[in-house]
């Protein structure tokens, strides 16, 4: 895989700190162990680059105990394609893994989280709504699904609008308005359930983020989340999640009953609504204008979004409360998750390096850290794993 040939190590339940020279492929580690947990990489998009460039494929293999379940996983990736097990029976794809073996990755790129584009922080927030349910992965691979077909109809109507060759309606040529009908309406109501569930997750998520960044930041500063929506115009982003302090974080369950912020079918008539007087300009654009694919998730600081007045060190800690968020809730709804963290004590000051430590050991988790000096690290190590070049 990558730069590693051949590799295998047994990992205990501590921490385990990775070290060597850059290039030696630490990183890679951490790689391999995400893509057997969580079914993908945090590094690619296509599982052929992970395929070393002298090698026609890539075998990774893992072994992972939980509470007296044992997974044993398997993968094969090469150029026609990739091939994947689970105790023996073969899976469909590596996305059918996730969900059962939960794991976090900190790295210094996580300060996208903040400076990015909005997919980076949608992104983050639906790995996190499938931890709390399947049935939540479903609804979001359906959306997609839905869209995508609802986006072709919409390129070729405005492709025929654009030439009528064969005299033809446009809605003719490419199926009808029955079919643009039915898209329209499974859109709606998948939209509405992905909304109610990403707004019940952002409810739960936001005290626990904001209470994560004041333990990081020492309480110099606090910071809000709210999800932004063009359907829910009374959702401002500057509306601050109640603060919490140490004692009342850990208290925090969201595994409780929750009111509903609003109801499923007002989102579907919200949407419904939009799309009404959104019809003409997307058929003219032939793509959908929108629903949740057009989202944000506003982290605001001072009652502005960090991504435009953050400074390096909020946004890193920013991240950081976003990632142990996550933790907290693959905790709650799985198991608890494999901590990765990529060399992310450099970029971090003394005080910030010394309260991650302290809430990595909170976290109770196997933790496999990467760094090229283990002297740099605020904490000793239960075992180390020593790479050269």
């Amino acid at each position: 895989m990558r730069s590693l040939s051949g590799f295998e190590q047994k990992l205990g339940s501590g921490i385990t700190v990775v070290y060597g020279p850059n290039g030696c492929g630490k990183t890679t580690i951490l790689e391999a162990i995400h893509l057997l947990a969580q079914g993908f990489s945090f590094r690619a998009k296509d599982l052929k680059e992970v395929i070393s460039w002298k090698c026609d494929e890539m075998i990774l293999r893992g072994h992972f105990e939980d509470n007296g379940m044992e997974r044993n996983r398997g993968i094969r990736v090469h150029r026609r394609g990739a091939e994947v097990r689970e105790n023996g029976e073969s899976l469909k794809s590596a996305a059918a893994l996730f969900g059962s073996c939960p794991a976090v990755i900190m790295q210094p790129s996580d300060i996208e989280l903040l400076r990015g584009a909005p997919d980076v922080r949608r992104h983050w927030l639906d790995e996190i709504l499938c931890y709390r349910s399947a049935a939540n992965g479903a609804v979001l691979r359906r959306y997609k699904r839905v869209l995508q077909q609802r986006n072709q109809w919409l390129k070729q109507y405005k492709k025929a609008a654009q030439d009528r060759r064969n005299g033809l309606s446009a809605a003719e040529v490419v199926g009808g308005e029955d079919l643009f009908k039915i898209l329209t309406e499974q859109l709606i109501d998948l939209g509405a359930k992905l909304w109610s569930a990403r707004l019940t997750l952002t409810e739960e998520m936001s005290p626990i983020i904001t209470g994560y960044y004041r333990k990081l930041s020492g309480g110099v500063d606090e910071i809000t989340c709210a999800y932004k929506s063009s359907i829910l115009k009374e959702l401002d982003a500057l509306d601050g999640a109640e603060f919490l302090d140490g004692e009342e974080l850990d208290e925090v369950s969201p595994a409780e009953p929750q009111d509903e912020i609003v109801s499923e079918e007002s989102l579907r008539e919200a949407f419904a609504r939009k799309l009404a007087g959104l019809e003409y300009v997307e058929k003219l654009q032939g793509m959908t204008m929108a629903g949740p694919h057009r989202d944000d998730l506003a982290v605001c600081i001072g009652g502005y979004e960090m991504r435009s007045v953050g400074s390096q060190g909020q946004c890193r800690s920013a991240a950081l409360a976003m990632r142990f968020a996550a933790v907290d809730v693959a905790s709650r709804y799985l198991s608890k998750p494999i901590l990765l963290l990529d060399d992310i004590f450099a970029e971090l000051d003394v005080n910030r390096r010394n309260a991650v430590a302290d809430l990595i050991r909170e976290k109770e988790c196997q933790v496999v850290i990467a760094t090229p000096q283990k002297e740099d690290l605020p904490f000793t190590a239960d075992a180390e794993v020593q790479l050269s070049l």
